[in-house]
C-alpha cells in the first residue's frame, strides 16, 4: 500500500537525494505549480459537476462566450480553439443542443455551414458557473494582498508566456 503523497519539501529533498544536480527552487516553484493545478482542477470540476455540466461542456460555452455578442461561432473554429477533431466536437455539440445550452442552426451566409449560438440557459449556466469559480478562487486569494495578487499574476503570466513561445 502507498503512504501519502510526501509534502512538497519531502520531495524535494528524496529529488536532490537522487540528482544532485537538482536546483532547489526551480523544483520547489514548479512542484507548487503542479500540485496546485491538479487541486484546482478537482475543485473545478467538482464545482461543474454540481451545475450538472462537464469540463468539455464549460469550454465550449467559454468559447461562446468569449467570442461575444450574440454569442455565436462556427464549430469548426471551436474544435480548433479547444484542439478538438470534427467529430469530437459534433459529439460534443449534440449533447449540448439535447441539454439546451447551445443551438445549432444553417449559417445564412453559407448554407452548407452551421452556427453554434449560446442559449439563454446556457449563458445563465455559464453565469452559475463563474460565480461559483469567483468565489472559490477568492477563498484561495484571501491571503494575498492586493499588491501581491498583481505580482504573483504578472510572475505566473511570464511563466506562462515562456511556456507558450517555447512551444509555438
Amino acid at each position: 500500500m502507498a503512504d501519502p503523497q510526501p509534502s512538497l519539501d519531502e520531495q524535494i529533498a528524496i529529488y536532490q537525494r537522487e540528482y544532485r544536480d537538482l536546483d532547489p527552487q526551480v523544483e520547489r516553484v514548479v512542484n507548487a505549480l503542479n500540485r496546485l493545478d491538479r487541486r484546482m482542477s478537482v475543485a473545478y470540476g467538482r464545482q461543474l459537476a454540481t451545475l450538472g455540466l462537464s469540463g468539455a461542456e464549460w469550454e465550449v460555452l467559454k468559447e461562446l462566450v468569449m467570442a461575444g455578442t450574440p454569442y455565436q461561432l462556427w464549430p469548426g473554429t471551436i474544435a480548433k480553439h479547444l484542439g478538438l477533431t470534427p467529430a469530437a466536437m459534433t459529439h460534443r455539440v449534440d449533447r449540448m443542443v439535447e441539454a439546451g445550452l447551445v443551438t445549432r442552426e444553417r449559417d445564412e451566409e453559407n448554407r452548407v455551414r452551421v452556427i453554434i449560438g449560446l442559449t439563454d440557459e446556457g449563458r445563465e449556466k455559464w453565469l452559475q458557473v463563474m460565480r461559483q469559480a469567483s468565489a472559490f478562487e477568492e477563498f484561495l486569494l484571501q491571503d494575498l494582498s492586493t499588491d501581491e495578487r498583481t505580482h504573483l499574476g504578472d510572475l505566473l503570466t511570464r511563466l506562462l508566456d515562456r511556456v507558450a513561445s517555447h512551444l509555438d
